[in-house]
């Protein structure tokens, strides 16, 4: 048998967790068996966001995105950043690229798909198809985005290493990731028990990656997005979880009889979820503000050794 080794603590010995992963007895880093498979990261990637991969294009998508890039964007306006040099690894639908490129940044992207890679270029934006680690040169980004990716990697600290590699000295780095420790955690509808998920990050594991990278921790708090207890309890009802083969941002467009929602039950069906969002929003600033948010924000900066 193979020995297994925690990618974050190198510690051998892990517990049983909820869903099949494993918990880290030494650090407490969640992951899924799957991380020691040969190549799952690529694997999983180009099952999920390789050819016909498509994101989402509503009006309602449009909207949650730019809300979400707007939250993105305030954060860097309230750093110090000290240049215009963009980079955005994991590039998803590319308009957080498109927003960070209208107020004045030169951007870059980085992702593993070439579906998304060829669309960014059809956009006018420079992209490396690759891994990170294939981009060469140091101190070439004032600025790192990495939002929802450090949770696909099988070696997490090395990754960061290669941003820390790729920030000019001075250069910020924003990073969010799941937060396992969140409430909605509990229940097995909880959005982001993914199958391409290999690490589920709390708080205090995030912090020890980013330390163990050589980046110098600025902040780190947790946000509690509006979606997240309606989505965990409706997958939760229809009994969706981490093992089922549906692909993101399209599992809502299957009812139990495997018929395509109408635009009426989209508009009701987001409606909802807005509506939940607002009702719970005493709870939500509560959950964020005690570190129990779904999703944890950490920036950091490289400082000259």
């Amino acid at each position: 048998m193979t020995k297994v080794h925690c990618p974050l603590c190198a510690s051998g010995t892990f517990s049983q967790k909820r869903l099949g992963l494993l918990n880290c007895v030494r650090c407490g880093l969640t992951v899924s068996p799957a991380i020691w498979q040969p190549h799952a990261n690529e694997l999983l990637e180009a099952e999920w966001f390789g050819e016909g991969y498509q994101p989402g294009t509503s009006c309602w998508v449009r909207w949650f995105e730019a809300s979400n890039n707007r939250r993105t964007m305030r954060r860097l306006a309230r750093a110090k950043i000290h240049g215009r040099r963009l980079l955005e690894v994991g590039v998803g639908s590319g308009t957080l690229l498109q927003a960070a490129r209208e107020q004045g940044f030169e951007v870059t992207g980085c992702d593993l798909s070439r579906t998304i890679c060829n669309r960014m270029k059809q956009l006018g934006i420079r992209v490396h198809c690759g891994r990170l680690e294939e981009l060469q040169g140091e101190g070439q980004f004032d600025v790192v985005l990495m939002n929802h990716v450090l949770e696909h990697v099988h070696h997490p600290v090395a990754l960061l290493r290669d941003v820390r590699r790729l920030l000019a000295p001075g250069g910020l780095m924003h990073i969010c990731v799941p937060n396992v420790a969140c409430w909605e955690a509990r229940l097995r509808g909880w959005t982001s028990y993914e199958p391409y998920h290999l690490t589920y990050f709390i708080p205090a594991t995030l912090k020890h990656a980013v330390r163990s990278s050589g980046l110098r921790l600025e902040q780190l708090f947790t946000h509690e997005s509006f979606s997240g207890w309606f989505l965990a309890m409706l997958r939760s009802g229809l009994g969706v979880n981490r093992d089922d083969r549906i692909r993101p941002n399209l599992w809502t467009e299957r009812a139990s009889t495997g018929c395509a929602r109408s635009a009426l039950a989209e508009h009701a069906y987001r409606l909802a979820m807005v509506c939940a969002g607002g009702l719970l929003w005493p709870l939500r600033l509560w959950q964020a503000s005690i570190g129990r948010g779904d999703e944890i924000v950490c920036i950091a900066r490289k400082w000259p050794a």
